[in-house]
């Protein structure tokens, strides 16, 4: 995916939010927005390698990351204290916006991360459906979010707009032209939806260089 398709892409994102494509919603407590946009990890704050990932919950390569590679990953890495791993959303269109709003609304410590992963496995559930918010909205209630959260939810620009403005930040910072793709401390960069075994040697060749 080009550079290029990604900036047009968030223009659009962005005039989606302009022209109040969603009911206006105001945040009252400045406090509630940081703290849903707080960092999502997965994995010890001492781990000497640290990941970020960059995906989006209507990515079909992000969705097989997740169901194929990710459990190994954290099995033998991430479980281990070995590598510390970083969600950050970086939606490819409104549906993905959405989907994202609603997993970082979850006010659970371990509510994000409940969602992404249940979101990623259903992708085809409602991702592809005719009608996927209908879907999203079914699937929220096992987040224990009623019909009218999920209305609340389609009206949260603040949130959805901070979404998009880290979505910006960390294109710049780390040139991000497609999803998924990795950071791994800062300056080694990964992307697309490798096997364990090909993310193992990439990790694996970085753990080498460090050590050395």
């Amino acid at each position: 995916m080009k550079k290029q398709i990604i900036v047009n892409r968030r223009n659009t994102l962005l005039s989606l939010l302009a022209v109040s494509v969603f009911p206006k919603y105001s945040y009252s407590n400045q406090d509630l927005l940081s703290n849903n946009m707080r960092k999502q990890f997965m994995g010890s704050k001492n781990a000497p390698i640290k990941i970020k990932e960059y995906f989006s919950l209507t990515c079909g390569h992000c969705a097989n990351f997740h169901v194929k590679t990710l459990p190994q990953l954290k099995e033998r890495y991430i479980d281990t204290g070995k590598v510390q791993l970083e969600f950050i959303d970086y939606p490819l269109d409104r549906l993905a916006i959405i989907a994202a709003t609603l997993a970082r609304t979850l006010p659970t410590e371990d509510g994000y991360l409940e969602a992404i992963s249940i979101l990623l496995k259903k992708q085809k559930q409602w991702a592809y459906s005719k009608k996927p918010l209908d879907e999203l909205r079914s699937i929220s209630k096992l987040f224990g979010v009623s019909s009218k959260q999920f209305d609340e939810i389609l009206k949260n620009i603040p949130l959805m707009q901070e979404i998009i403005n880290k979505m910006e930040k960390e294109s710049k910072n780390f040139n991000i032209e497609s999803t998924p793709t990795f950071i791994i401390n800062n300056n080694h960069k990964i992307s697309g939806a490798l096997s364990f075994k090909d993310f193992e040697k990439e990790l694996l060749t970085l753990i080498k260089a460090k050590n050395s």
